[in-house]
């Protein structure tokens, strides 16, 4: 699933944001929060003003560095970036994309401003907790991988388990139970 959803370019105008995941500890939302693991959130605007593909990753960091790495791995050249007002994306438009910074005066719910990103990692994030009731920071890549999947293809789930199987017998080579259960 991960391979191939490296070849799934996000293109036009795409919404990005970061998240916070995981943590037991109660308190600060957000920027800030301690205990949580932050992931970038890109969701592709569609024609119509919907979603129509999603992409998350882990990141070590909210710098420019990371979130512009981050975006050059998912997004097309020439998109449409648009972004809160976080510093750290500033750096985007000198990496060929069209930046539009969304302000938050006035606005009191961010996802007016990025109504996409954020259903996408409110849906994840309750999908993690309905089906897993929580993962490690060691495997959410994984997760966020196989929700980004599931999500992108959900006009296609009828043919969702063949195509998975697919995959599996023809880009992997033969796995044995020992190599599983290596942490």
């Amino acid at each position: 699933m991960t391979r191939r959803e490296g070849e799934l370019m996000l293109a036009g105008v795409v919404e990005m944001d970061e998240s916070y995941v995981g943590g037991t500890s109660k308190g600060i939302r957000g920027r800030g929060a301690t205990g949580k693991t932050p992931v970038m959130v890109l969701a592709q605007q569609n024609d119509n003003g919907g979603c129509s593909l999603a992409h998350m990753r882990v990141i070590a960091d909210v710098s420019g560095f990371t979130l512009g790495q981050a975006a050059a791995s998912y997004v097309a050249p020439g998109s449409v970036a648009a972004t809160d007002g976080l510093p750290s994306y500033r750096p985007l438009a000198g990496r060929g994309f069209d930046h539009q910074l969304l302000i938050m005066e006035g606005v009191e719910n961010p996802a007016e401003l990025l109504p996409w990103v954020h259903t996408i990692i409110f849906n994840c994030k309750r999908w993690i907790l309905d089906v897993f009731h929580g993962v490690s920071p060691k495997h959410l890549q994984s997760y966020l991988d196989e929700f980004c999947y599931r999500f992108n293809r959900r006009g296609q789930r009828t043919d969702l388990f063949r195509r998975v199987l697919n995959r599996c017998a023809r880009f992997t080579e033969t796995v044995t139970y020992a190599q599983l259960i290596v942490s």
